[in-house]
């Protein structure tokens, strides 16, 4: 570890961009290349190379033009020629771009016309090889007209495809983190700096690809023809000197056989890097009474000396934390669950780690951590569980064993993946335009070779091109034991079976409740949990404990039983592969083909029918009497007694009844071929396919079931429609009502003590509806204690609560454009570093067409969460930008940390309400007179907190929260939100007075 330590401080550029989990072994890889690139000779690539980047108005190859054209020609590392001009666009640079790339109206008003650039730069690149980071963007544009069509016949390779695939663990593949992980020369968005920095970055690409395995290479050479993939060519070339080079190294008189790349040979080689046995590096489960560490114990180790204390640099010992961890350790010790509200800044997670840690490492008894996302759950597993590892072994408590444990679909199934490799690339229609699947199965086997057990979230795949469905499977339809993977081996099982060995174990809420769901076959025995953010637990155990009939997997299956080609379907594949002998097995193939021969035509049945339930899925459409919805493309139908009713629904029982009868005879006829196939030789993978088919059918025709016709009260039913008639994107769905009772039924009679934590569970200050919705306190097992702590911080001091009293309620006349007017005004008194937060995009994106051009008069900018923006780039957007302000949806409301000057303000124009059409509101609705104040009320008290928990994340932090809706001091339930704030420093005021007090506020003066 020391030695691996010294390697990192040499080495801290690539070990910062690398993604959490690489192997050592890859990240000394990708530390060396650089240095590797420095002596190689990379032949042909080295010679004839123009490096080239574009700048554009925008986007649209159709509506966008060219601002600037760089490239270098490229000599054996050496740059020895230099074309760069801009280039007039003949219209005017949005503001965004000129920002970004800093080229303005003004820099390209005497330049060359697009048609007079590319003539220039086809005469400059002559019949070189073309390099360019996201080639197909820059093609596009250099070849849009007819001048650019020489470059046309030039081999155009994609540095972006050769850094996913040769590089797959790093976090980034920008060329900007590229450049900073490898020291080259920094990129500033301009065409001619861009190119400067790919030029370094090039030979750095070739380089990783040379240290990858040669038959790995080879096969990726090999994937598809130049001419669908031409940065193939590049692994062509790489695989023929990798060859030479081994050959020479062999010597001319060894004849050495080398064999084709396999899945099997590449998880071989990888896990034979493990640096111990897994077998002898198990901890053996104690089962008899179990060791808890002594109260004192755990308080001393929050002190400043003490395990916690010796962390950090600068500890503050506090109060709130050093309680929550006596109190998780006395809910653990005696058995009993807990349920512990502790404000921003106690340090949670630490404070349930800990006594976890200790009482695992005592008895050897696994103690299982659940959170609300998978970024939550990779901070614990790769920040603060080493931090507490390496304090707890540094004084001789013992060596603790960790794991993060995601759902199937977040690893790679190798059968799959195994099936692709047979199969090879395709060309698939993306977007109107033919993509090869090429460079998606490179970056997939090559993560493979560089991955042990990790999953696979931070891969970078055109996932439009290679579906996610086709290199993962569920818990539903893994063969498991059937599955030539199954075992370590196997990333899911592989991962699985280090957690039954592991101190801690750590997963997110979904696969947590999902276990639930699939009677705890998915996680380890674990008899202590600890669920965090636990305020989102309910959510997602309703979702988990659903049952649904999605429309787009069944016209999935239905068109892989009702293709001819042996690729899709099973049935097709094991009769083409006839693998009896006729002549001396008469009877065994008779009975083979006629077996077969039945189950395909029940296919063919089952597929008319699947096509035609999923087709009449939409008919419901019409059963929607909410006017409100008819300018919405997709609604949520509640399924009630009056839906049931109508005609529509009772034809769509009729063809929901002819799918089950074919689902049924499909079932029949597939299980009597999986067991003639028992002992037939060279069937294994058939038998599989047709056994996850089986599966399939048998989960559709259950959900069916209970969806049509159980109507079983404890659920309730919707269906998901969309408005396009072209559209396939129905689903029918049964959520639990009361999802507390099913856990009481579950999750604690099963567990020694559960923990509840989060910073947003009280309304009041008072639990009693997070008690309900999860159960607890309905029995012995349930049995729950409370523990409320204060935040570490002073809210008071740092936070105020405006409530601006003299706009319109978000149902009166005036109000939007009120609530424009003020949107206006505060944004420009804040000068930037402002977060909105909003819970409907209609009057958001209102909102913004009006505010903008405002906020450009004043020079300042602000960005908007519209349709297909990416939420990651928001955020980093806003984290770097202090004078930036953001209107944003739901996925900013928590889980945004923006600390410091990043984030100033915050304003909430609207209570975050459910919609009152809602199926689930609906249902409790029928089911409580009281439903509001028992249900929705409680849930919108959550959301605020969360999103006034946004403004404040350290110490040191003070901000403005603006709520814009007056029900706050018109409604009764008002108050309610407001003593639930983390500040009691609440101000009720005009709209013009809250941006005074925002105005003093951004300047320093007070809050």
């Amino acid at each position: 570890m020391t030695e691996m330590k010294d390697f990192i401080m040499q080495n801290m550029s690539v070990y910062d961009f690398v993604s959490q989990g690489t192997p050592e072994d890859i990240v000394r890889r990708y530390a060396r290349l650089k240095e590797v690139a420095e002596r190689s000779d990379f032949g042909e690539l080295d010679r004839n190379v123009v490096v080239l980047d574009t700048e554009t108005t925008g986007f649209s190859q159709n509506h966008d033009e060219l601002t600037q054209i760089a490239a270098a020609r490229l000599e054996r590392g050496e740059i020895t020629d230099w074309f760069v001009t801009f280039v007039n666009p003949g219209k005017p640079i949005p503001d965004d771009v000129a920002r970004l790339t800093d080229i303005h109206d003004e820099d390209v008003a005497d330049a060359p016309s697009p048609e007079e650039a590319r003539a220039l730069l086809a005469e400059f690149v002559g019949d070189a090889t073309v390099v360019a980071h996201n080639a197909a963007f820059d093609k596009g544009f250099t070849t849009k007209s007819p001048a650019g069509y020489p470059l046309m016949e030039n081999l155009w390779v994609d540095s972006l495809d050769l850094a996913r695939i040769a590089l797959p663990r790093l976090s980034s593949h920008r060329l900007i983190d590229l450049v900073k992980a490898f020291d080259a020369p920094l990129s500033t968005h301009r065409a001619d700096a861009d190119v400067e920095a790919l030029c370094a970055v090039y030979r750095i690409l070739l380089a990783a690809i040379a240290e990858m395995p040669l038959d790995l290479v080879e096969y990726i050479a090999g994937l598809a023809p130049v001419e669908e993939w031409p940065t193939g060519a590049v692994f062509s070339c790489m695989a023929s000197s990798m060859a030479a080079v081994e050959e020479a190294a062999r010597g001319t008189d060894i004849v050495a056989k080398r064999y084709p790349m396999t899945v099997r040979g590449l998880r071989h080689a990888r896990l034979a890097h493990l640096a111990q046995d897994e077998e002898s590096a198990a901890i053996e489960r104690y089962t008899g009474s179990i060791e808890f560490p002594d109260a004192r114990e755990v308080e001393e180790a929050f002190s400043r000396e003490g395990v916690v204390g010796g962390l950090y640099d600068e500890f503050e010992p506090r109060v709130e934390q050093s309680i929550m961890a006596d109190s998780v350790l006395k809910a653990f010790s005696t058995g009993t669950n807990l349920v512990v509200e502790a404000g921003t800044g106690v340090g949670k997670s630490m404070a349930y780690l800990l006594p976890s840690a200790l009482t695992a490492l005592r008895s050897h008894a696994a103690v299982g951590v659940a959170t609300k996302t998978n970024a939550l759950l990779d901070q614990i597993v790769y920040k603060e569980l080493p931090l507490l590892r390496a304090a707890l072994g540094k004084r001789g408590l013992g060596t603790l064993d960790y794991v993060a444990l995601k759902g199937f679909s977040h690893y790679p199934c190798l059968r799959l993946v195994d099936r692709l490799v047979h199969d090879g690339a395709r060309s698939v229609t993306v977007m109107g335009k033919q993509v090869s699947q090429a460079p998606s199965i490179a970056a997939l086997l090559s993560f493979i070779e560089q991955t042990e057990y990790d999953d696979m979230d931070a891969l970078k795949l055109d996932f439009k091109a290679l579906p996610r469905y086709a290199f993962t499977t569920s818990s539903r339809d893994c063969l498991r034991r059937k599955c030539p993977y199954y075992g370590t081996q196997c990333f899911v099982h592989g991962v699985r079976k280090k957690a039954e060995h592991a101190h801690i174990v750590v997963t997110n809420h979904s696969l947590f409740f999902c276990d639930l769901a699939a009677d705890r076959g998915l996680l380890p025995e674990i008899r202590f949990w600890v669920v965090d953010e636990a305020h989102g637990a309910e959510a997602e155990a309703r979702r988990a404990l659903a049952v649904k009939l999605d429309a787009s997997e069944m016209v999935r299956l239905a068109n892989r039983l009702a293709s001819e080609d042996a690729k899709r379907n099973p049935f097709v594949r094991l009769e083409r592969r006839a693998p009896l002998d006729s002549g001396k097995q008469p009877e065994a193939s008779t009975l083979f083909f006629g077996l077969t021969e039945k189950a395909r035509a029940r296919g063919k049945e089952f597929s008319e029918a699947a096509l035609e339930y999923a087709r009449h899925m939409k008919d419901l459409v019409a059963c929607d009497t909410n006017k409100g919805n008819r300018s919405y493309e997709t609604i949520d139908l509640w399924i009630n007694d009056a839906v049931r009713s109508d005609e529509r629904f009772a034809a769509l029982r009729g063809f929901a009844k002819t799918f089950r009868e074919q689902a049924e005879r499909l079932i029949a006829a597939g299980n009597e071929l999986i067991a003639f196939l028992e002992g037939v030789d060279g069937v294994a993978d058939c038998q599989r396919d047709i056994a996850t088919t089986v599966i399939d059918a048998k989960e559709m025709l259950q959900s069916c079931e209970l969806i049509m016709e159980a109507a079983d009260p404890r659920f309730v039913y919707s269906a998901k429609l969309s408005r396009k008639p072209e559209r396939v994107a129905e689903e029918l769905q049964a959520q639990v009502v009361d999802v507390g009772q099913m856990l009481g039924e579950t999750l604690y009679e099963q567990t020694q003590s559960v923990v509840y934590a989060s910073a947003t569970v009280t309304i009041g200050e008072d639990f009693k509806s997070f008690m309900t919705a999860m159960g607890l306190n309905e029995g012995e097992p349930s049995r729950a204690d409370t523990c409320l702590l204060g935040s570490s911080y002073d809210f008071d001091a740092n936070m105020q609560v405006l409530v601006v009293n003299d706009i319109p309620e978000p149902n009166q006349p005036g109000y939007l454009e009120a609530l424009q007017a003020l949107l206006a005004k505060l944004h420009v008194a804040q000068q930037g570093s402002m977060l909105t937060l909003f819970t409907n995009r209609r009057e958001m994106e209102a909102c913004f067409e009006a505010v903008d051009p405002l906020m450009k008069e004043e020079g300042l900018r602000l960005v908007c969460q519209k349709w297909g923006v990416s939420t990651k780039g928001l955020r980093d957007d806003f984290l770097k930008d202090e004078h930036l302000s953001l209107f944003a949806l739901k996925s900013f409301w928590e889980g945004f940390d923006a600390p410091g000057a990043t984030l100033k303000g915050v304003v909430i124009p609207k209570l975050p309400f459910a919609k009152p059409t809602d199926p689930l509101s609906c249902e409790r609705a029928l089911r409580d007179s009281a439903a509001w104040s028992h249900y929705t009320l409680p849930q919108a008290v959550i959301e605020i907190k969360q999103a006034a928990g946004r403004l404040i994340r350290t110490s040191t932090d003070t901000g403005v929260l603006v709520l814009a809706d007056r029900r706050l001091l018109t409604k009764g339930y008002g108050k309610t939100f407001l003593r639930s704030l983390p500040s009691k420093n609440v101000k009720a005021c005009s709209a013009a007075e809250a941006v005074e007090i925002v105005r003093r506020a951004s300047a320093g003066r007070d809050l």
